[in-house]
């Protein structure tokens, strides 16, 4: 009769070691969306790199105004060539304004970037055909 309560006990040993031999149920695992993240920060690099390679990333013209050149005078000064229709339009930018210089026939400055004894001459040829 004295085994009698330990034999009471015997199911519920045998319940509670079936409990703890079962293996826990498993969360989500966190590798498919480190994955996917990594996936992502490696697509927005890669599609920059598209966009510039197919010209997405330029400007394009305005109302058919185009700069032709530019040519820096300071830190924050430039002169421009901007071509407007069948005119091009030498302006005078800084910080606080933008001024017109002169205006030339198109295409009679080169297109290419001058160098400072060119200057002079597009700044002269630019003053003796000014509009008024």
């Amino acid at each position: 009769m004295r085994l009698l309560p330990f034999a009471l006990l015997l199911p519920l040993l045998a319940q509670a070691q079936q409990q703890t031999a079962a293996p826990a149920p498993q969360g989500p695992s966190l590798f498919p969306m480190v994955l996917a993240l990594l996936f992502v920060l490696a697509l927005i690099p890669a599609t920059m790199w598209l966009l510039k390679r197919m010209g997405a990333g330029t400007a394009t013209s305005a109302a058919g105004l185009r700069v032709v050149g530019q040519l820096a005078l300071g830190s924050r000064e430039r002169l421009v060539v901007v071509e407007a229709g069948e005119r091009w339009l030498l302006l005078g930018v800084t910080a606080a304004s933008i001024n017109r210089v002169g205006t030339l026939p198109k295409g009679a400055l080169p297109v290419a970037p001058a160098a400072a004894a060119n200057f002079a001459s597009l700044l002269n040829a630019a003053r003796g055909k000014r509009d008024t």
